[in-house]
């Protein structure tokens, strides 16, 4: 019951920050000031939390793995801002969820990983709807540019996010005793660094910036925190389908019937392919 309720929160605020993206977006707020007051609040938020305490026992390697996930992190949501203003918020959250494929794919190569039947449908599905998802077909000739320069940025977030998750692979492959809250810190500290002059550079920050940078952070934080618990309630097999599928539905509602988002037939077929790849990779 309680696991169930943590993965629910975990869904809903990890639904937030897609939308909160979003609602940036369109009310054309100055991005890197916008990412700049959303990780203030997830580095202050963290170090209210404690992370402080043990930060400074980081070894190494977890030290560089923090770093490179902050500097991920924030051409992630730089990507997925991208991402939406060209393809929308729907195809845009289903491809950055879908890049699950990517850390399977490198735990099977680099940590010699079996993959069971449905996982390796799943990875071979999430490749095979890529071209699916462009707001134009791809077809050969002269339209091939226009349909390219719409999926791009989406392609480019699925291997971006892709990577990004892999990297908690790899600390939790070789660096499995370290503090998450510390782990956590570091990333968001470094992609503080990178994104407050953007804050500090004397230009007017506006409320509508500071409304939604807060909320980004707020979901952020939250959305982090719910899932930890969730995950020390329920199996992964269980979680992880739950979560992405979960956010893909939310995402893809409000997409619909609150911006009226226009989708393809084939953007349809790719949801569902997406959301069906996303499942299998997560319980084979």
């Amino acid at each position: 019951m309680q696991g169930g309720l943590f993965l629910l929160l975990a869904v809903a605020f990890s639904s937030g920050v897609a939308l909160s993206m979003k609602a940036a977006n369109i009310r054309g707020v100055n991005l890197w000031q916008f990412l700049a007051v959303n990780y203030v609040v997830c580095t202050g938020g963290l170090l209210a939390w404690g992370a402080w305490k043990t930060l400074l026992d980081n070894p190494p390697l977890v030290w560089g793995l923090g770093i490179f996930t902050g500097v991920m992190y924030v051409l992630c949501l730089w990507l997925f801002n991208q991402a939406i203003t060209a393809g929308g918020l729907a195809l845009s959250t289903t491809l950055m969820r879908l890049s699950a494929a990517v850390p399977t794919l490198g735990s099977l190569i680099f940590f010699k990983e079996t993959a069971g039947y449905l996982q390796a449908a799943g990875i071979g599905l999430a490749f095979l709807c890529l071209p699916l998802a462009g707001n134009e077909p791809l077809r050969l000739g002269r339209g091939v540019k226009t349909a390219l320069k719409g999926i791009t940025w989406g392609l480019l977030l699925f291997a971006a996010y892709g990577v990004t998750d892999f990297v908690f692979k790899i600390q939790a492959e070789l660096a499995p005793a370290a503090d998450h809250k510390a782990f956590m810190a570091t990333i968001f500290g470094t992609a503080l660094v990178l994104t407050l002059p953007r804050l500090l550079n004397g230009d007017r920050i506006s409320r509508t910036c500071l409304t939604w940078g807060a909320t980004l952070g707020t979901t952020n934080v939250l959305a982090t925190y719910f899932w930890i618990q969730a995950l020390s309630y329920l199996p992964g097999s269980t979680a992880y389908p739950t979560l992405g599928l979960g956010v893909i539905a939310v995402t893809t509602l409000f997409s619909l019937l609150f911006w009226k988002e226009p989708l393809r037939p084939a953007n349809y077929l790719f949801l569902a392919m997406a959301a069906t790849a996303v499942f299998l990779i997560n319980v084979g």
